[in-house]
């Protein structure tokens, strides 16, 4: 099983610096919402943490990846209810 909530392409980023994933990447037990913070990553790459922006109709869903590791932020993750 995957160490991560979403399966994203770091490469898919848009103008605005948001890298791009899909829903049907995530987790089924993973809550995707504006504001949340996930992890995420990829079979070749490191995992990472991002905040969620916005999820488009077609399931597109656009992270602000955060810089450093995954337990660098993981005091992000105990204000957030269900984690």
């Amino acid at each position: 099983m995957p160490s991560w909530d979403l399966c994203i392409d770091y490469h898919r980023r848009d103008g605005d610096g948001f890298t791009h994933g899909n829903v049907r990447n995530a987790r089924s037990d993973v809550e995707l919402a504006p504001g949340r913070y996930v992890v995420v990553g990829n079979e070749e790459a490191g995992a990472a943490v991002a905040e969620v922006v916005r999820i488009e109709e077609k399931g597109v869903v656009l992270v602000r990846v955060l810089p450093g590791s995954v337990d660098d932020n993981r005091s992000l993750f105990e204000t957030m209810p269900n984690r």
